[in-house]
């Protein structure tokens, strides 16, 4: 395969530091002493965006990425104690959450900003001339080069990651300007107090690196790679630089794609675990339409031509409004997902996995369906059964034999028990009849209570058989038992016991 023709060389380490500052608008901070914006670099001008609210290692060995186009990279989820996907559409910089220190996390943009600068055209050219799927540049800080140095193979990533690590300090830090600033310092403290340069040192190395805005170890390493040998006991790695957030503060990642449709198979599974969920769903306040949960209300709601409840265009546009936020997060499918290597490659592969979190927006339509909450009214004083009950329902709706048979799938000795009054039914044949008659939840609940029972919550069969009322709440026993065959619940019927 040809040589990829845009590997940059570096032969001078200084001069190209200074030709990036000349590039982005800093060549005055070449000789004169000031701190360089190397946030406003990245995002005014370079059309960068930065995240800095993601873990991208559960260890700290991942500081920095670099996404050249559009992609799925890694993030460490501490909700979940997994890698999930974040996906970009635009070239994005990131900065692992985990580093608290000013100075690293400006080293940091200022290593992926010479990436961006020298090394996106290669990639750039891989994709379009070698088919390469590789997207993103994952700057590994524990990653040593030295054994490729030392005499083995040293790869086009490992040049370019060498070269962003040593001239990214040197950026920040540029020698004459950083000179100046250093014996400055020195002049001002020995000449006032008459104290000796290797006395000083540690003010000298607390003051630059304030005003560099740099960790005190990076700007004592350039002092001694300047000729500042006072500096070298100061070069080893200290407490602040290692410095991280402690785990019981460590937050979920923000990696969540909120709003998006869902199945009433996938939403069922979250009701049977998820207790936020079945608290809103239980209020029988929300209609299930067009994949997503809507507070039953004319505004939201609207009656199609085929007798249908649809979204309105009000609703479509406010669903934050009205509508349950079910996100989506993005899991690696497969096992290299994670692993310490340089590349983030874009044939990975992810799956999408539901969640129902307690954020603000269920919290208030949580609160908001309690007002919408539909309270049966109805008398008691003649349903002493629910056989009775039921009789009642059914005579208001006009129910007949062949109508019972259809709507419940139960047989008619069942249609002469309900007429009878005194049967006392089991919960799957009432369900049946909840469906076939299209009560709410609140009037099936009434129905189980008069015969002495309700839905146990924890028991898959009953919550599925409770799910109906809300999710499935309208729809005919066909499609209810379509559900419940794909949840592997017994299907409502007398056919289904024979």
């Amino acid at each position: 395969m040809a040589k990829n023709p845009f590997m940059h060389f570096v032969q001078d380490l200084e001069k190209e530091a200074e030709d990036f500052l000349r590039k982005y608008e800093c060549a005055d901070a070449i000789d004169t002493p000031r701190c360089i914006p190397i946030r406003d670099i990245a995002t005014k001008l370079m059309s960068l965006d930065i995240v800095d609210t993601e873990y991208l290692s559960y260890d700290g060995s991942v500081q920095g990425a670099i996404t050249f186009t559009n992609g799925i990279i890694d993030v460490y989820d501490w909700s979940t104690e997994q890698n999930i996907g974040y996906e970009v559409s635009h070239p994005t910089l990131f900065v692992d959450a985990d580093i608290l220190n000013t100075g690293r996390v400006n080293n940091t943009i200022a290593h992926e900003c010479f990436h961006w600068w020298r090394h996106r055209n290669y990639f750039n050219f891989k994709r379009t001339h070698e088919n390469g799927t590789e997207f993103a540049f994952r700057c590994n800080n524990r990653t040593s080069h030295f054994g490729s140095l030392l005499g083995g193979q040293w790869f086009d990533e490992d040049k370019m990651e060498w070269q962003a690590k040593t001239i990214a300090p040197k950026i920040l830090m540029p020698r004459n300007a950083f000179r100046k600033k250093v014996d400055e310092t020195y002049k001002l403290l020995c000449s006032n107090n008459g104290l000796t340069k290797l006395s000083v040192t540690s003010n000298v190395i607390d003051v630059v690196s304030d005003f560099f805005a740099v960790s005190k170890q990076s700007a004592a390493i350039r002092m001694l790679e300047l000729g500042y040998q006072e500096a070298e006991e100061y070069c080893s790695t200290d407490a602040t630089n290692n410095e991280r957030t402690p785990q019981s503060n460590k937050k979920g990642s923000t990696a969540k794609y909120h709003l998006r449709p869902i199945t009433r198979i996938q939403a069922f599974e979250l009701y049977f675990s998820n207790d936020l969920l079945k608290a809103a769903l239980d209020t029988g306040a929300f209609h299930f339409t067009d994949g997503y949960f809507v507070l039953n209300d004319s505004k939201y709601l609207q009656t199609n031509s085929f007798d249908k409840k649809t979204l309105t265009e009000y609703a479509k546009n406010h669903l934050t409004e009205c509508a349950l936020d079910f996100s989506v997060r993005l899991v690696p499918d497969g096992l290299m997902h994670g692993l310490p290597s340089i590349m983030y490659r874009s044939d990975s592969v992810f799956r999408e996995e539901s969640t129902f979190e307690a954020n603000t927006q269920n919290t208030e339509l949580f609160n908001k369906s309690k007002d919408f909450e539909k309270k049966l009214k109805r008398s008691q004083a003649t349903a002493v059964t629910p056989a009775i009950w039921m009789k009642q329902r059914m005579d208001d709706e006009h129910w007949y034999e062949t109508t019972f048979e259809t709507k419940t799938k139960l047989d008619k000795m069942n249609f002469s028990r309900v007429h009878g009054g005194t049967h006392k039914f089991t919960m799957r044949p009432l369900v049946a009849m909840g469906v076939g008659l299209s009560l709410d939840l609140s009037e099936m609940e009434e129905v189980l209570s008069l015969g002495g029972m309700t839905f146990i919550k924890g028991d898959r069969e009953h919550e599925a058989y409770k799910y109906l009322f809300t999710a499935f709440y309208g729809k005919d026993i066909d499609e209810c038992n379509e559900f419940l065959q794909e949840v592997n619940v017994p299907l409502l019927g007398t056919q289904q016991r024979l």
